[in-house]
């Protein structure tokens, strides 16, 4: 049956969009969808609040 949405820790928490992994020393990417500015922690990807 294959591996159960092994992808869901890449979705976007804001909208679902598939993310692109961070850059090589980044800790943080902004969606392409809705430009929200997301960290990816320990559980999974978080929105950060707009500073």
């Amino acid at each position: 049956m294959g591996d159960p949405a092994c992808w869901l820790d890449q979705l976007c928490p804001e909208c679902s969009a598939m993310l692109e992994p961070p850059a090589e020393g980044a800790t943080t990417v902004q969606c392409w969808r809705c430009k929200a500015t997301v960290r990816f922690g320990d559980e999974g990807p978080e929105v950060l609040p707009d500073s």
